[in-house]
């Protein structure tokens, strides 16, 4: 079972079964058990306010428990605690199937998505860390602003001048 904990130090046991895959398609529309797991498991992933209901449907019964409702628990996921949240909720979604291969390779997809996305995180670190970007950007403002200074110029010496 997995088990992430949230800003306010509670800890979340998040556990997906038959019951709570019907829950989640009835409350929310989403079909956790489809054939095109690697389009939930993005769709769960880039959009963080589904993947947060999601994970509140499989919590549900421990948040009934200590009475904590939908927004509370919303509030207690950002940053850290969150990319913890949805590992959880996606290891506990491939956990769920029976089928030892079918999980490993589901684990396998998990992990290349995982790695390409942090890939990308670095590249983008590296371009923006870069000085050459630093300088284009300071030369783009100063024409922008140069242009707008003969803008305004030009717009004096043709006699447009407020009344």
């Amino acid at each position: 079972m997995s088990k992430f904990t949230d800003t306010e130090g509670r800890v979340w046991n998040v556990q997906l079964t038959v019951h709570l895959a019907k829950q989640v398609k009835q409350r929310l529309d989403v079909d956790l058990l489809n054939e095109q797991i690697h389009e939930t498991l993005a769709s769960l992933t880039d959009d963080i306010v589904k993947g947060v209901d999601v994970l509140y449907v499989l919590c549900s019964e421990q948040a009934e428990k200590n009475n904590v409702t939908d927004e509370q628990f919303g509030q207690s996921l950002s940053g850290d605690v969150l990319f913890d949240g949805i590992n959880a909720m996606v290891e506990a979604l491939i956990d769920f199937f029976p089928n030892p291969k079918k999980r490993m390779w589901i684990r396998k997809l998990w992990e290349k998505s995982t790695d390409h996305q942090n890939q990308t995180n670095d590249k983008m670190l590296a371009i923006l860390e870069n000085e050459e970007i630093d300088r284009e950007l300071e030369l783009r403002l100063n024409q922008t602003k140069d242009d707008a200074i003969n803008e305004a110029l030009s717009g004096l010496k043709s006699g447009n001048l407020p009344e």
